[in-house]
């Protein structure tokens, strides 16, 4: 099974030590970009584990063509979203 993240699942499980769960459970994990910078920017406590587990599971989106029309979600969720149906 292949699992496309979004930021806070993986910020709720980075800070409870569980990021080896999602290997163990799935085939495949990957995020897009934008989920991934804001899984590590700032000062997060869990910012340099995230960094170090998502380095090879990172997806670049191409938004062109793209329509996506939902006023509630941020850039990152958006991302998923594409990522999921490509």
């Amino acid at each position: 099974m292949i699992l496309v993240a979004d930021c806070s699942a993986l910020i709720a499980l980075a800070s409870c030590d569980a990021l080896h769960l999602l290997d163990a459970l799935l085939r495949t994990v990957i995020v897009p970009e934008e989920v991934y910078r804001e899984a590590v920017v700032g000062d997060k406590p869990e910012a340099q584990q995230l960094k170090e587990y998502l380095q090879d599971k990172v997806r670049k989106i191409d938004l062109s063509g793209s329509v996506l029309l939902d006023g509630f979600s941020d850039l990152g969720e958006m991302e998923a979203m594409l990522l999921y149906k490509q």
